[in-house]
């Protein structure tokens, strides 16, 4: 059963959605979605840690529940959210787990609110945006201006997930398509925005939190061998790559994921 879900207004106007399950008792953690996702991608590992864990989760600015106020943000807005959610929670310190962007504003959680965050499990994700990626993410605003988030479901799909997992779970395929085309344009934009600001690799030996890093063989997005890097770049730093396995490990091989964040986490 899905928990009671509460809204945080941010100072610029946007709106955060966020809800807490699991055990009251136990250690909080606070998980932040991907682009192009909402508080839905975590559902199998919720069920999974809710008797061990305290979960809290909140929908990025501008996806499922959440509404951005502009095009436009900084990784620096998307970890104030996500501190406010702790805050609204009644938490100063929880884990973090993150995926994608989630796991972007999580390192910079990390770098910058070190006090707040426990450990942190940084999932399929990056550190640097070089000039060929600055234009890839030129060229998805280009045509999310044309055609709006509906007309990147295919190519997120077929960039989230290995050809095998798509072809042999097509009702998985329509759900995560859906909670795709949840995200509003301009929620979608400011978040691509804010990647574009993305450069931590540089800081990530300053990190003084325990961090593990998953990578998926087969992700394009955000490589093993990148993260790898990374983690070589991060004090005492673990590093696990899940193969096959493509962007959205959390669903991909959800059962895996459950079992390393259990690990860690505890």
């Amino acid at each position: 059963m899905k928990s009671q879900v509460s809204w945080l207004q941010r100072p610029d106007g946007s709106k955060i959605a966020w809800r807490m399950r699991g055990n009251p008792k136990a250690a909080p953690i606070i998980f932040s979605n991907s682009l192009g996702s909402d508080a839905s991608m975590w559902d199998q590992v919720a069920d999974a840690l809710a008797e061990d864990f305290r979960l809290i989760f909140y929908d990025t600015r501008g996806h499922g529940l959440s509404e951005a106020a502009s095009p436009r943000a900084t990784l620096s807005d998307l970890c104030d959210d996500l501190l406010a959610v702790l805050d609204a929670a009644a938490y100063p310190r929880a884990h973090v787990v993150g995926l994608s962007l989630g796991g972007m504003t999580g390192l910079y959680a990390a770098l910058n609110a070190t006090d707040r965050i426990d450990r942190l499990m940084a999932c399929n994700c990056r550190a640097r945006v070089d000039d060929a990626g600055m234009k890839a993410w030129d060229d998805r605003i280009a045509a999310l201006r044309e055609g709006g988030v509906k007309s990147l479901v295919k190519p997120t799909l077929d960039r989230w997930f290995t050809p095998a997992f798509q072809q042999a779970n097509p009702l998985v395929m329509e759900s995560v398509a859906s909670m795709v085309a949840r995200s509003s344009d301009q929620g979608y934009e400011a978040c691509v925005r804010a990647i574009q600001t993305l450069a931590l690799h540089e800081d990530l030996q300053r990190l003084r939190v325990p961090v593990l890093y998953l990578a998926g063989a087969q992700d394009l997005a955000a490589p093993p061998e990148e993260m790898k890097a990374m983690a070589q770049r991060t004090p005492h730093a673990q590093f696990e790559v899940l193969d096959p396995c493509g962007h959205i490990a959390s669903i991909e091989r959800a059962h895996d994921f459950i079992r390393i964040a259990r690990a860690f986490l505890q």
